[in-house]
């Protein structure tokens, strides 16, 4: 019986010699990650080079499936294609189709979905206000401080200059029972005070010193993302001590000298004893709200 892959050559240089094996290479498929490639000198780069197009394809139809169905808000496949092993934290493949982007009618989405570089589903569904998406994907193992390549921006931020306290404090893993989530700082402009609150108690109330006209402090729900023992103002390099960022944003709340009215350029001001109680008390992720 001959060995698989060879066959029986005859040499005869003579008739009293032996028949002698002669081994003929069949072509044998190689089976790769992209599909099966026949060897063949003239062939083979160029099978291969197809077969990885092919893949480029396939992946770039399953990430735009991935992404529409978030703005469509279709959960079925969104959950399906996570299920069947796509990564969750797949960016949002180039070029984008134009039909996609005009899906969106707020400026800040539309343009992060049609000119950014580095998009995943985790920032499009915090800009789609889909907490449901946001859950299920930090779940399948989301990253949320992915960055995009242009302006280095991440899921949190989106969520800041939005206004989203719930995904804010998803995306920062704050527990629905922690200190974070049974604490809130409640500001009013008006009265030019600020209480603090844990659970139904008041524990605390401090007068301040809200920014000046020209530079009104913003209202809102925000979140305190970021602590600074010291910090400098970048803007108007001004010692902001104690300092306590809300929302990823350019203002907070610190130490700083309260004349009786509104003279900031838009943070919080606090006596600094007020300022140093709460930088130790108060955890990342507190609701502020101001009105």
């Amino acid at each position: 019986m001959l060995p698989l892959g060879c066959t029986l050559v005859s040499l005869f240089p003579g008739w009293s010699e032996e028949p002698v094996l002669a081994l003929a290479t069949l072509p044998v498929p190689v089976v790769t990650t992209m599909g099966p490639i026949v060897p063949g000198t003239d062939t083979i780069l160029s099978q291969i080079e197809d077969l990885r197009r092919a893949e480029e394809a396939r992946q770039h139809a399953l990430a735009m499936e991935f992404f529409s169905a978030i703005a469509r808000d279709d959960k079925a496949t969104f959950c399906r294609l996570l299920n069947e092993g796509l990564d969750p934290n797949t960016t949002l493949p180039a070029p984008v189709p134009r039909e996609f982007v005009r899906q969106f009618s707020d400026e800040l989405t539309a343009y992060y979905a049609g000119s950014e570089q580095g998009v995943t589903a985790l920032m499009l569904a915090t800009l789609t206000r889909n907490e449901v998406f946001v859950r299920i994907l930090l779940q399948a193992g989301a990253d949320p401080w992915r960055m995009t390549k242009r302006h280095k921006t991440f899921a949190l931020w989106l969520a800041g200059k939005t206004q989203q306290v719930t995904i804010m404090q998803m995306l920062m893993g704050i527990a629905p029972d922690s200190e974070a989530a049974r604490t809130r700082i409640s500001v009013d402009l008006s009265a030019q005070r600020a209480s603090v609150w844990r659970g139904d108690d008041v524990v605390l109330v401090t007068d301040i010193s809200s920014g000046r006209p020209s530079r009104p402090t913003p209202t809102g729900r925000f979140v305190v993302t970021d602590k600074y023992r010291t910090w400098k103002s970048t803007l108007y390099h001004a010692k902001m001590p104690y300092f306590l960022r809300l929302s990823c944003g350019d203002f907070g709340l610190h130490a700083g000298y309260l004349p009786g009215y509104p003279a900031s350029h838009g943070c919080i001001r606090l006596p600094e004893e007020v300022a140093r109680k709460l930088f130790a008390d108060i955890p990342v992720g507190t609701l502020v709200e101001i009105r």
